[in-house]
């Protein structure tokens, strides 16, 4: 299975233009998730051995929380096939030079690290968690020069406003900015209905 699977041009049920204004005047909080996320013994190690290459200089990115936002509508759900219920949506800029390492979702934030022994969650629960969840990767606007969405197995580099993938759980991928212009992207996660 591949790591990303197009689902469509959303242009037609998002509100982009209420995004893109939201965008102009967003409270952004920087963070570097190789330093705070990835450093974790919750994460694999090799995430972990990797988080000495990025640093805040070339691996940050700014983030702002929007499910108080109201930008999905019902059709949204529906299309997507997600629960109108405890989902997560943030929006993303990443500006030139920075890139996002390589990385699994694992949705910490829905099953927690743990079990409720303290043990980290094993692979195989991961993986079955995963597949309950959705994840959204929604570009704000068309694709630019060095903005790369990718994993082991595939690039995404063309894209134009409207257009939506899932980004598989379970699955290793990053992004990067190696280009001349700010990257915004909202990713919305929920569960699957």
């Amino acid at each position: 299975m591949s790591s990303f699977i197009y689902l469509g041009n959303f242009s037609s049920i998002l509100p982009y233009g209420k995004i893109l204004k939201f965008v102009e005047t967003a409270k952004w909080q920087q963070a570097c998730s190789s330093k705070t996320e990835h450093t974790k013994n919750t994460r694999p190690v090799d995430e972990q051995e990797q988080s000495y290459f990025y640093n805040e200089w070339n691996s940050s990115r700014f983030e702002v929380t929007v499910k108080d936002q109201n930008f999905f509508s019902p059709e949204w759900f529906k299309v997507l096939g997600a629960k109108n219920v405890d989902y997560q949506a943030k929006i993303y800029k990443t500006l030139p030079g920075n890139t996002e390492p390589p990385h699994i979702d694992f949705f910490p934030s829905f099953i927690g690290h743990t079990d409720e022994e303290g043990n980290l969650h094993s692979s195989e629960y991961i993986a079955e968690q995963s597949k309950k969840i959705i994840r959204a990767w929604i570009p704000l606007g068309d694709s630019e020069l060095g903005h790369l969405l990718f994993s082991p197995d595939q690039v995404i580099s063309k894209w134009v406003k409207g257009n939506v993938w899932e980004l598989v759980g379970g699955k290793t991928h990053g992004f990067v900015n190696a280009g001349r212009k700010p990257r915004f992207v909202l990713v919305f996660t929920g569960w699957r209905s």
